[in-house]
């Protein structure tokens, strides 16, 4: 062990300069269901965080079993998400990129472009990056989105109302 209390050859690496200017919850579709997630707004990157995943129960929505199984599956997961995403709040963006393996970040740089689409009382999350296409749902109020990304982003941000 360390003197920090980390184990040999593992450092706290964190950054007091880097802050989190904003975060976004969203869910983005997986090919049985959907993944609730946070992105985290920093000074230098985007962090995207893992919130909790939802099953194929949570969009057949077709049938009453699909709903039955969807509603019950948020009620048994929504608890242990609050915990997880609460637990999150608050720590630095290298804690927030730590606390789960599969969280990982883009760096403002590697955007190429990110379009917001307002569609009711949802957005639409278009994030292009230098390696990827990402797409994303929100439910936050479309103009704080908005403005959160053009802080950051500027010109590569571009919105519009269906």
């Amino acid at each position: 062990m360390s003197e920090e209390g980390e184990p040999a050859g593992r450092k706290k690496m964190l950054d007091r300069s880097e802050a989190v200017l904003g975060e976004i919850p969203v869910s983005a579709k997986l090919a049985l269901g959907s993944e609730r997630l946070r992105l985290f707004v920093t000074s230098t990157r985007i962090i995207v965080a893992r919130v909790g995943k939802r099953g194929a129960g949570a969009v057949a929505a077709t049938s009453l079993f699909g709903r039955l199984s969807g509603a019950l599956e948020d009620f048994f997961k929504s608890g242990r998400e609050s915990l997880g995403a609460r637990g999150i709040e608050g720590l630095a963006p290298d804690e927030i990129l730590a606390s789960n393996k599969d969280n990982f970040y883009i760096r403002h740089g590697d955007v190429v472009s990110v379009n917001v689409v307002k569609m009711g009382p949802r957005s639409w999350l278009t994030l292009v990056t230098v390696s990827e296409k990402l797409e994303f749902l929100t439910s936050q109020e479309f103009l704080k989105v908005v403005e959160l990304l053009e802080t950051i982003l500027g010109g590569k941000v571009t919105s519009s109302l269906l």
